[in-house]
């Protein structure tokens, strides 16, 4: 298991200036021991190149993976052509494996909006692919994308290969299912998240309440421990 840490876990003090975006993959390298980083495109104080291929240098610099960035409801019909790009660039320049985002609330016409939804996705995963990065479709409450289920038709609806899921990493998926990561928060059972996620990826969202830092190192240790117990298990 290959663990990615949100920036969305840090949301306030990134927002709050207490914390710049360099400090935090700093701290992730240093204080959480974290495999990679997936980075908020909301939360970049500049998108130019040279910021971003800075990022880069210094999560690459600290064995850090630069695994991803969050680009939000990317699929929704209020997104304008122009954060879509500025998510890809982002992505690209960050050297990023996925991107990942949300799909748009279901609206008064669900059926429309899946149709437009889909849509926008087929023509996003062709802009992905020429990008070289795959968008990964994270499963929300209040979406068109609730659970493991909704996400995985819509998936299937769009049909390209640089278009995956990110369920929950305790949702139910069919066997063949390709996901490129998993989603994981700090009140999941490590044991359970472990045991599911076996070499793949999870990222590690937002839980509330309490220090964020010691939240996510509370986390992290408790999931390194079970991946540790699930290896031996099998030796």
């Amino acid at each position: 298991m290959r663990i990615a840490v949100s920036s969305s876990t840090f949301r306030r003090p990134l927002a709050s200036g207490e914390l710049t975006q360099l400090e935090w993959v700093e701290r992730c390298a240093s204080l959480l021991g974290v495999d990679g980083v997936v980075a908020d495109a909301a939360g970049f104080p500049r998108t130019d190149g040279e910021y971003v291929a800075q990022l880069r240098k210094i999560a690459i610099d600290l064995g850090v993976v630069p695994f991803g960035i969050d680009g939000g409801s990317l699929f929704d019909a209020s997104c304008s052509d122009g954060a879509r790009e500025t998510a890809l660039a982002l992505a690209r320049g960050f050297g990023a494996a996925v991107l990942r985002t949300v799909l748009p609330p279901p609206g008064d016409v669900p059926p429309a909006t899946f149709a437009e939804a889909v849509r926008v996705a087929k023509a996003f995963a062709r802009a992905a692919k020429t990008a070289n990065v795959t968008a990964i479709v994270r499963s929300a409450p209040g979406t068109l994308g609730a659970d493991a289920a909704s996400v995985k038709h819509f998936v299937k609806d769009v049909d390209s290969a640089w278009l995956r899921a990110c369920p929950g990493v305790l949702e139910e998926l069919g066997a063949r299912d390709r996901v490129p990561a998993f989603a994981a928060s700090a009140d999941d059972r490590a044991p359970d998240v472990a045991d599911r996620a076996e070499r793949r990826w999870v990222i590690l969202d937002a839980t509330p309440g309490g220090d964020p830092w010691d939240r996510a190192a509370d986390a992290i240790t408790a999931l390194r421990r079970a991946d540790a117990e699930r290896l031996l298990a099998r030796a």
